[in-house]
């Protein structure tokens, strides 16, 4: 799974990619969703939460996704408008408020997006029925 802000002039979206081998998403989601991450790679800044990597490292080691930690922190490096959001006091403390049950690292994601005003484009039914952060799918 990663997971990517956008950052825009006065509108901000927090991109939360799904596992791709799921086959059961409407394709007109994927689609919007898809012609959405485009235009941001295009013309927004993108915020990683380290979360998101720290995610990657674990489920990379374990051989569940096709790419590697390294490789994906090469890629986000060598994009201009890519830049990492660290893990800090403000998104914990924004954790500890969310009342929603939620796992930690959703609950870590959901409060970066938060930090930054963004919406969390996620097709997570826990996150979207929790209305912690608006979302999009």
């Amino acid at each position: 799974m990663g997971t990517i802000l956008e950052r825009e002039t006065g509108h901000q979206r927090l991109f939360q990619h799904s596992d791709p081998n799921r086959r059961n998403q409407p394709l007109p989601h994927l689609l919007n969703v898809t012609k959405s991450f485009e235009s941001t790679v295009k013309e927004g800044q993108i915020i990683v939460p380290a979360v998101v990597l720290a995610e990657i490292l674990f489920i990379a080691k374990k051989g569940r996704i096709p790419f590697g930690f390294t490789a994906t922190v090469a890629k986000i490096e060598a994009l201009a408008n890519f830049e990492i959001a660290p893990l800090d006091l403000d998104v914990l403390k924004i954790a500890e408020s969310i009342g929603a049950p939620l796992e930690m690292h959703d609950k870590l994601i959901v409060a970066t997006a938060i930090r930054y005003d963004a919406c969390l484009i996620t097709s997570d039914e826990k996150i979207t029925k929790s209305k912690a952060v608006k979302t999009i799918w």
